[in-house]
C-alpha cells in the first residue's frame, strides 16, 4: 500500500499525467523511467516507492475507485508505454486479460511455466531432425514430450491450413 500512499501524495502535490506526458507541480515534463516490467514510473522524492503513470492517470479518472479490491488498471491497446487518456481504464482481471490480442494470449497459455516456447523447440527440431539433441538442447526429459510438443504443433498448423484453404 506504499505505492498508493505515494501516489495520493503526488496528485496532491499537483503531479498530473496530460497526453500521456508527466507534468510536475511547476508545469515542467518529467520522463520517468521504465521499471523492469516494462512500465513508465516516476518518484516525488529521493528513495521513495516509485509511482506508476497509468496509475496516475486512472487516478485523475476514476478517483478512489481504483483503490477497490479486484480492480486493475488496464491499457486497453496493451502498450504499456501509451498512457494516454483514451487507453487507461479500469476493470477486473478478466478484463485485463482479454485486453491482449488473441493470438498473443494463445502463446502466453501455451507456454505458461515453460522454460522454452514450443516455437523454440520446434524450429530447432526442424533444423536437426534430431529427439537427442533437441532433448539435450531444452533440458527434455521425455521423448514423449518432445513427441506430443511437435504433434501438437503439426496437429495446429494442418488445421490452420485447412480453414485457409476453405
Amino acid at each position: 500500500m506504499k505505492a498508493n500512499k505515494q501516489l495520493l501524495k503526488a496528485y496532491e502535490k499537483g503531479y498530473r499525467v496530460i497526453d500521456g506526458e508527466l507534468f510536475n507541480p511547476s508545469g515542467n515534463i518529467l520522463k520517468g523511467w521504465i521499471n523492469l516490467k516494462g512500465y513508465k514510473v516516476f518518484h516525488i522524492a529521493k528513495n521513495a516507492t516509485p509511482i506508476l503513470f497509468h496509475r496516475l492517470v486512472a487516478y485523475q479518472k476514476y478517483g478512489h475507485k481504483i483503490f477497490e479490491k479486484n480492480i486493475q488498471v488496464r491499457h486497453l491497446d496493451n502498450n504499456k508505454l501509451n498512457n494516454k487518456n483514451y487507453n487507461i481504464k479500469i476493470g477486473t482481471q478478466h478484463d485485463n486479460a482479454m485486453d491482449i490480442p488473441v493470438e498473443q494470449r494463445r502463446i502466453n497459455a501455451g507456454n505458461h511455466g515453460r522454460k522454452h516456447p514450443h516455437n523454440e523447440i520446434i524450429k530447432f527440431y526442424s533444423e536437426t531432425r534430431s529427439y537427442k539433441k533437441t532433448m539435450e538442447k531444452f533440458n527434455l526429459t521425455s521423448k514423449g514430450t518432445l513427441n506430443y510438443i511437435l504433434k501438437k504443433s503439426m496437429s495446429y498448423e494442418n488445421k490452420k491450413k485447412d480453414i485457409l484453404c476453405q
